[in-house]
């Protein structure tokens, strides 16, 4: 099968933090890497692009599935109005807020240090299942279960279903979920779950820009979604979940506007507006490799 390679940030975002090389005539990026110079000759085409990062390794159809839906579905609706929010006088629609809030959450996901993170969730999975082996009576109680349940569809059994074959199985389970494959597979569910799911604190909160000037620009990492929560002493705590009381989002949109939002949650203390430089930390502080 053809390897795709995704993006884990959608090329027409990063392009409205490119400029125009006067040498190659074409759209360029400055970017920077933690012990490296920075270099202006990333293209927005191939900068955040990752070879099978969406791949299904039982699926081999799943990938080219699911960039699709995510151009169609969540990216393009998007981009027919991103360029706009770089206006002064423009507010977005009920419905565009609504578009840019699964975007925003695809965007959250489809990161590489989301991805990262199933390695955790799998970890879950295995030790439900050890502490399931440790309990006799929970695994007697399967095989019953499981013995009913073949008779009732009418399988022909010569012995009811045994403690050793819950136990065998299980087993067998643990084994596959410790597997690479099972890893990426899992992390493609997570992003279908994620393309279905609307995120309500989010959609019904409220939606600031920041406006910046072009000479103290907004950079964008390759995990741009960051979120935080903002203590008494202005001191930010990053990494909240967005359901979280205090809760602020920001997404940094072009290289002179960024998105603040204050998803719909209980607020305990007053917002205020991030800094240019906080956003900036921000996204350098939550990349993957690239700013």
């Amino acid at each position: 099968a053809l390897a795709m390679k995704s993006h884990t940030v959608p090329r027409f975002l990063l392009d409205q933090f490119a400029c125009n090389d006067p040498v190659t005539k074409q759209r360029r990026l400055w970017q920077y890497a933690k012990g490296q110079r920075p270099t202006g000759s990333a293209s927005p085409r191939s900068a955040t692009r990752i070879d099978r990062h969406f791949a299904d390794p039982i699926n081999e159809e799943r990938e080219a599935k699911l960039e699709t839906r995510l151009n169609d579905e969540f990216e393009d609706p998007v981009h027919k109005f991103l360029k706009n929010l770089q206006m002064w006088t423009f507010f977005m629609s009920r419905l565009q807020v609504r578009q840019m809030t699964r975007y925003t959450t695809l965007l959250f996901n489809r990161s590489q240090n989301r991805r990262g993170a199933t390695a955790e969730q799998v970890t879950v999975a295995i030790q439900t299942t050890q502490s399931f082996l440790a309990d006799d009576e929970k695994v007697a109680k399967v095989a019953a279960r499981w013995t009913m349940e073949m008779i009732r569809l009418g399988f022909e059994l010569d012995r009811p279903v045994g403690n050793a074959d819950v136990r065998k199985s299980a087993e067998d389970m643990i084994a596959t979920m410790q597997t690479p494959e099972h890893q990426q597979t899992t992390y493609v569910d997570s992003m279908e779950r994620a393309m279905a799911f609307l995120d309500d604190a989010l959609d019904n909160g409220q939606w600031n820009v920041i406006q910046t000037a072009i000479d103290h620009p907004f950079v964008i990492g390759d995990a741009p979604v960051v979120t935080w929560e903002r203590l008494d002493n202005g001191m930010l705590l990053y990494g909240k979940g967005f359901e979280t009381p205090d809760v602020e989002v920001v997404l940094p949109v072009a290289s002179t506007t960024c998105l603040h939002i204050l998803p719909a949650v209980a607020r305990t203390r007053r917002s205020r507006q991030p800094s240019i430089d906080e956003v900036n930390q921000a996204q350098a502080a939550f990349a993957t490799r690239y700013c």
